[in-house]
C-alpha cells in the first residue's frame, strides 16, 4: 500500500508539490483565517482526488 501511494505521488510531481506546499503552509505558517479556509478546502479536494485515483482498498 505504501509503495502504491509513493508511486502515485512520484508520477504526479505538480500535484505532489501543491499538496506538500499547501499542507506545510497550513501547519507551520498560520495564514489568515479566510485564506486558511480556502487552503484547507483545496487540501481536502486534493486528498479526495488522490484517494479516488489510488483506490487502495479495491482489489
Amino acid at each position: 500500500m505504501f509503495n502504491k501511494v509513493l508511486n502515485a505521488l512520484i508520477d504526479q510531481p505538480l500535484f505532489t508539490s501543491l499538496f506538500a506546499a499547501d499542507f506545510l503552509v497550513l501547519v507551520f505558517h498560520r495564514p489568515p483565517f479566510l485564506f486558511s479556509i480556502l487552503m484547507e478546502g483545496a487540501l481536502v479536494g486534493m486528498s479526495m482526488y488522490l484517494g479516488q485515483k489510488l483506490e487502495l482498498f479495491n482489489k
